[in-house]
């Protein structure tokens, strides 16, 4: 049974400090829940509320019973002050954190002889950050290290964006970046700043089997310090007439261009 102890220490999981206390996250909505059961997300709960569409309950049902979950109602004035959405449908998974080290992650890149990896640089917007999080949950990224003061990537807002793809990925936060991209150097990554500075199409650069891209925010861009440690900067051709493309919709262009690049170099003979 849920009590009002255990509504008020999980309503504490809306913010950063309550969910790494915690360990937790929540993950509002049917479709991403139903996404994180059948993902690498480990739910340890999840709350319905008594007013919720009951047509939207049996696929939660039957996928929550087969992990062997169990499906917590509550009264619909108190399941609101657990969801940070209007639209959160009555339902709520209650998830753990995956803690990442970024030694832990670039150990795990050191064996690969392809990879691909995403650096974010003071990311602000927890839209952008959400579908940065599911374009590169997509086209199959390999590892994500977010520097200092960047959004949390739990954040209710991140998560909605991202549906359930931060349970999917192998992420770091609060990284130093320009640590991190001496110790990928070292290991034979390249580093490929994405600009609209840079004179070159992100088309036309050949990215390497080991390769990271770093992104910076739309209002800073990359630290001119972080910038100056990459190998090459790429650039995405503007022909219209809007002054730039948010780091969401950037990073998913630029990372189907290298998954496409892989594709073709998989299919050669």
């Amino acid at each position: 049974m849920t009590t009002n102890s255990d509504i008020k220490q999980l309503a504490e999981l809306k913010e950063r400090q309550g969910r790494k206390e915690q360990g937790l996250f929540f993950i509002e909505g049917k479709r991403a829940v139903l996404e994180a059961l059948t993902g690498r997300a480990a739910i340890r709960r999840i709350i319905v509320s008594l007013a919720a569409n009951e047509t939207l309950m049996p696929e939660i049902h039957t996928s929550a019973e087969e992990k062997g979950i169990e499906i917590e109602e509550l009264p619909d004035t108190k399941f609101r002050k657990l969801s940070s959405t209007e639209t959160s449908q009555g339902v709520i998974g209650i998830a753990a954190i995956r803690e990442q080290s970024s030694e832990t992650l670039l150990a795990g890149l050191r064996p690969r002889r392809n990879a691909t990896v995403v650096l974010l640089d003071r990311i602000s917007d927890p839209g952008n950050l959400g579908t940065v999080l599911r374009s590169a949950a997509w086209f199959g990224v390999d590892g994500m290290l977010i520097s200092e003061k960047s959004v949390d990537a739990y954040n209710p807002k991140v998560v909605r964006s991202a549906m359930a793809a931060i349970a999917d990925l192998d992420v770091v936060q609060d990284a130093k970046l320009v640590d991190e991209i001496a110790a990928l150097k070292s290991m034979g990554f390249s580093i490929a700043a994405a600009t609209q500075e840079a004179d070159l199409s992100y088309t036309d650069f050949e990215y390497p089997r080991r390769c990271a891209v770093l992104f910076g925010a739309e209002a800073t861009g990359i630290a001119p310090g972080l910038f100056a440690a990459c190998d090459a900067s790429v650039a995405i051709p503007r022909t219209g007439k809007m002054e730039s493309l948010n780091v969401g919709v950037a990073a998913s262009i630029i990372l189907s261009e290298m998954n496409r690049q892989k594709i073709l170099v998989q299919r050669k003979p």
